[in-house]
């Protein structure tokens, strides 16, 4: 394992002889300043960061060799490659070996055709780098308005320490050939040693990662919350990805694990709404909490990437809190309304029961044989409210075939054709309360259909 960065070694290589002066001397060939910038891209769809590290070398006349070295992590050996920062520079680079003796190293051959100074640029993934977001929602005891707070959770388990780093967070998917972690598993990276690689897979992921670092210029985004603040962060679109970046640096040791605090919302509108559905739920009336992503909520303009929430209910203004239920979003886009699914709400109860039965219009064929007919059911749907609020209930009916007709409703505030198959009453129920909803249900069989 790596206690610090020890990737990029470089060697006195050239020695020459003078006839008058049998002196022997050393030149440095290539020599290491400070100067040095970190970015790393952390996807959260993929055991996958891509790092690009950038240097500034101080480069001699002739061959300069630069070894890079990578045991004890899990860099992708197949990803690496070295960049020359500005074109323009009598610099080239002739050669890439993998050497036989020396596993887990890589050596780029430089000439310079004068002294120069040069900025260089290391890119390649490694796995064992991850991130993941996490939400607290806190409803007000009238379930109108939520305190909403997003935080990052970052580990570093790479077996590399990387010092005072540019973060940026990826959400999207992403195909992968190989496991980043397999690869960085291999005695040689590409088979057999002095040999580079040649794969158009590896090619192809290096190329969108490259893609991603050069994208549009980021948008600011502005702090969600006056106390505690939020992460400063900007946010860019590359393709089919949504990249966060942190405004603050942060340094990655191995072995570190840490969260920021990236959106904070003191009163999110809410509907909270209660779902009997039989055929996705049970007989379980299911608790729905339902915000949207954009500033007027409070949320601002940012996207908030998929990830669990932990929902708490206030019961007072004192502060007291009971737990209300666990949901896992997806990602939602700015502007976007989403439902949290928070579980049986036992103080709401649905039940449907047939008052009467009956069969009617019956048809017959030629030889008299029963060819078609009508169920009649005359239905009642209680619902009653045993909790301390009001209570928006959504009732979901499901037929097993698209052939009925609904007739005498009455006791609903809203009705819904959802399909074929679904109709849907809405009611809302003042607290300590019940209410009934009537409707005769007519399903046409046979070539009464």
């Amino acid at each position: 394992m790596m206690s610090h960065f020890r990737c990029l070694l470089f060697f006195v290589l050239c020695v020459f002889l003078t006839a008058p002066l049998p002196a022997l001397a050393r030149i440095d060939t290539a020599v290491l300043t400070p100067a040095r910038q970190i970015q790393a891209w952390i996807y959260n769809s993929a055991d996958l960061t891509l790092i690009k590290d950038t240097r500034v070398l101080h480069f001699a006349k002739g061959a300069n060799p630069v070894r890079f070295s990578w045991a004890g992590t899990l860099i992708d050996p197949t990803s690496l490659s070295l960049e020359i920062a500005d074109p323009a520079l009598p610099l080239k680079i002739t050669q890439v070996q993998f050497p036989a003796e020396g596993t887990n190293q890589t050596v780029w051959h430089v000439t310079a055709e004068t002294p120069c100074r040069a900025e260089v640029v290391i890119r390649y993934f490694t796995s064992g780098i991850s991130w993941q977001p996490h939400y607290t929602a806190i409803l007000s005891p009238d379930q109108t308005r939520m305190q909403w707070t997003g935080q990052v959770w970052i580990q570093n388990r790479s077996g590399m320490d990387y010092p005072d780093v540019r973060v940026a967070l990826v959400t999207g998917t992403i195909h992968l050939l190989d496991r980043i972690a397999d690869l960085a598993g291999r005695t040689f990276p590409h088979g057999r040693p002095d040999t580079p690689a040649d794969d158009p897979g590896s090619r192809d992921m290096m190329a969108r990662g490259k893609a991603l670092m050069e994208s549009a210029p980021a948008m600011a985004l502005q702090s969600m919350a006056p106390s505690p603040s939020p992460e400063p962060m900007e946010m860019t679109r590359a393709a089919d990805y949504v990249v966060y970046t942190l405004d603050r640096e942060k340094t990655l040791t191995h072995g570190w694990s840490g969260q920021v605090s990236f959106v904070q919302a003191g009163a999110v509108p809410v509907e909270t709404r209660y779902v009997y559905d039989t055929e996705r739920f049970g007989h379980a009336v299911i608790r729905m909490v339902t915000f949207t992503n954009d500033t007027d909520s409070g949320l601002g303009p940012l996207p908030l990437p998929g990830g669990p929430v932990r929902v708490f209910q206030a019961v007072d203004t004192r502060g007291d809190m009971i737990f209300a239920g666990t949901d896992t979003m997806d990602y939602i886009p700015a502007g976007n309304r989403h439902s949290l699914r928070l579980g049986p709400a036992p103080r709401i109860t649905v039940t449907p029961r047939i008052m009467a039965y009956a069969k009617s219009n019956l048809n017959f064929d030629k030889q008299n044989n029963l060819s078609g007919f009508d169920e009649i059911r005359t239905m009642a749907i209680h619902a009653a409210n045993f909790s301390s609020h009001p209570a928006q209930i959504d009732i979901v009916r499901t037929m097993a075939d698209p052939h009925f007709t609904l007739s005498d409703l009455s006791g609903h505030d809203a009705f819904e054709k959802i399909d074929q198959h679904r109709f849907k009453f809405t009611v809302t129920v003042p607290a300590g309360t019940g209410k009934t909803i009537e409707h005769t249900l007519s399903t046409h069989q046979g070539d009464r259909q």
